[in-house]
């Protein structure tokens, strides 16, 4: 019962964290500097049983030009492009369970980044004790 409730607070933590970035991304200008516009990507977060997997949306995005980070808690997505008024785009995703973020494996085709994380195997904490 316990392990239902931090899943539940786990995903409203997703989701408000990508309520928050929806709403705050805006377009910053500065004087004498070309304008940036932060784009958020559609992503896609769901669970096998042995695995989590994510995919973000990055039409017009080349390989080379994304930063992935992945950790046991959280996945994000950083594109940067070098021209001037290209698109910029930003994802976070935090994770709905434990998993093993050295062992994440991503791929990249046609404008689909999917990174695909081991969950980390349960160990029983139980254990016996011999009263004296």
């Amino acid at each position: 019962m316990i392990g239902r409730i931090f899943d539940e607070i786990n995903r409203m933590e997703r989701d408000m964290s990508m309520l928050c970035i929806d709403k705050c991304a805006e377009v910053v200008t500065k004087s004498n500097e070309p304008e940036v516009v932060l784009r958020l990507p559609v992503a896609d977060l769901y669970e096998t049983e042995s695995s989590v997997i994510a995919t973000f949306e990055l039409p017009g995005v080349e390989k080379e030009e994304i930063q992935l980070d992945v950790t046991e808690d959280r996945i994000e997505v950083k594109v940067e492009k070098k021209a001037e008024k290209e698109i910029n785009f930003y994802g976070a995703l935090p994770m709905p369970k434990d998993v093993v973020a050295e062992n994440a494996e991503a791929t990249y085709k046609n404008g689909i980044l999917r990174i695909e994380i081991p969950k980390a195997k349960k160990q029983d904490s139980r254990k016996r004790i011999e009263i004296r």
